[in-house]
């Protein structure tokens, strides 16, 4: 069972900013180490938000954006291969992922041999799933996606990514004062996979809501344990207490001067007493 190293020579609030494309909220909190910069290229990301279903399989909502940018920061799963763990903020808002061009009048996602078509929204700046029609999908299986293209405003693309399979959270209690806390999952071992964990609590404790969390970036390899020091302002809050657990696996194609870049997610939640 390994011990995640607490980066704290002094107290830090991190904002976990939401990015550009809007993939793992939560993400910019480790920042220097999960990202790739690409800079003045044409963009698009996928991103696969999905949960459990009961049946034990995934269900996930897809978006896809298409811009150009400069200094687009680029989540990286593989690059967050070591246990790291600070103090961050909540960030409670929310951001809708808007591009600023057309890629094609639709594009097309294939998991398990069914193909799903999302229609381009000049509404919306995006390509979307409906709500309420997630994509279905069992551990294991790999999304291809496919970008026809625009004329000069973006060229045809198409990559995969293999999809974020539906964490399961093993038991957990809460700690003394003193003691570590031991969290376990059902891990991959799979080196383009991460997960990160979020410990969510009030700081001061007459916060209306959990403002506060132990952020950390980890391997998923199913276990580790949150040092004991990182959990003073936990134990002091007795409510408002949560862990989220959150599975994310990316890739990044580069092709006809632009970047495809594929994020898949999965995450569960549970609540302290």
């Amino acid at each position: 069972m390994r011990t995640a190293a607490a980066i704290t020579p002094r107290r830090r609030l991190i904002t976990a900013a939401a990015g550009a494309i809007a993939l793992v909220a939560a993400t910019g909190a480790c920042a220097g180490s999960t990202e790739i910069q690409q800079t003045g290229q044409k963009y698009g990301a996928v991103n696969f938000v999905g949960k459990r279903t009961v049946a034990g399989n995934g269900s996930a909502s897809v978006t896809f954006v298409a811009f150009e940018g400069a200094g687009v920061q680029v989540p990286n799963s593989s690059a967050q291969q070591n246990d790291q763990c600070v103090y961050a903020s909540v960030d409670t808002s929310t951001v809708a992922a808007r591009g600023d061009r057309s890629a094609g009048d639709a594009i097309s996602i294939v998991v398990a041999g069914v193909t799903r078509s999302l229609p381009y929204s000049a509404s919306e700046l995006r390509y979307a799933t409906p709500a309420g029609a997630p994509i279905t999908y069992a551990a294991g299986d790999i999304a291809q996606v496919l970008v026809p293209g625009n004329g000069n405003s973006f060229p045809a693309m198409s990559g995969s990514v293999k999809l974020a399979e539906p964490i399961e959270l093993g038991p957990l209690a809460t700690p003394t004062s003193g003691a570590n806390l031991t969290v376990t999952w059902n891990g991959t071992n799979d080196a383009t996979a991460a997960v990160i964990l979020q410990i969510k609590y009030p700081n001061p404790v007459t916060s209306t809501y959990a403002n506060e969390q132990v952020y950390c970036a980890l391997k998923d390899d199913g276990s580790v344990n949150i040092p004991a020091g990182l959990l003073n302002p936990f134990l002091v809050a007795s409510a408002k207490r949560s862990l989220t657990l959150v599975r994310w696996r990316t890739n990044l194609v580069s092709a006809n001067g632009a970047n495809l870049h594929f994020t898949s997610s999965t995450d569960t939640t549970v609540v302290f007493p």
